[in-house]
């Protein structure tokens, strides 16, 4: 390759960089939709998102799986790609690139791990502040995207217990969505969907009429695979 092709050639500049993977973690533990922060690496003790950069022998999807691991400790978890981010170095003129993910963890899963480590913290969606810009275009990015394919698939239930009620399900889309849902509505077109199916349980100790618990009428790889959905309501 001559010269003058490696100063147009984008990706010969990019080679030597360290590519970091960010990942948005979301979590919904009552009736609030929570991401996962980390206490940095820095002077100030900032929080942020969760990430890593890609170490020798280690692939992208490697790297995001592993982050997850560390802070979640299991495997039972929804992770997909989001884009590369490039935003400006702090050491150099190079601009630095980061490859964003976001997760969802179900609530019903052991969560102490990351619960009772002093570096880690669920803050509620509404509640974060004090991010740095690369982390907040990430953060903002993955919430656009996660509305989005909540409306066209059935991957918001990845969020929710094995069992759950309707008024769940129906709290949990409002909190993401940010919008008041007309309850009655909601629960005749989830029931006309077929997405869910009676678990022949109701709720116990409540102090008032217990509710039907539910079941996700899809198999795993159905509700991950983006199946066309119409989730408008």
């Amino acid at each position: 390759m001559k010269k003058e092709d490696e100063k147009e050639n984008p990706a010969v500049q990019y080679s030597t960089n360290a590519i970091e993977i960010d990942c948005v973690i979301f979590n919904f533990q009552g009736d609030i939709l929570k991401v996962l922060l980390v206490k940095q690496k820095d002077k100030q003790g900032n929080w942020g998102l969760a990430n890593d950069r890609i170490k020798a022998g280690e692939t992208i999807s490697g790297t995001a799986h592993n982050i997850l691991r560390k802070y979640i400790g299991f495997d039972n978890f929804f992770l997909e790609q989001l884009k590369a981010f490039g935003y400006p170095s702090p050491s150099s003129s190079q601009e630095e690139i980061s490859i964003g993910y976001y997760a969802m963890v179900k609530k019903d899963n052991d969560l102490d791990k990351a619960i009772f480590n002093p570096d880690v913290e669920w803050i509620g969606i509404n509640e974060i502040s004090g991010l740095n810009d690369k982390h907040k275009v990430i953060l903002d990015y993955s919430l656009k995207e996660l509305r989005r394919n909540i409306c066209k698939s059935a991957i918001g239930f990845t969020l929710l217990p094995e069992k759950f009620t309707l008024l769940q399900v129906m709290h949990l889309y409002e909190e993401i969505l940010g919008i008041e849902i007309n309850k009655s509505n909601f629960r005749r077109k989830i029931l006309q969907m077929g997405l869910v199916h009676d678990a022949n349980e109701k709720e116990e100790a409540v102090s008032h009429r217990a509710a039907k618990f539910y079941s996700i009428n899809l198999k795993q790889h159905e509700m991950l695979a983006h199946r066309e959905l119409n989730f408008n309501f």
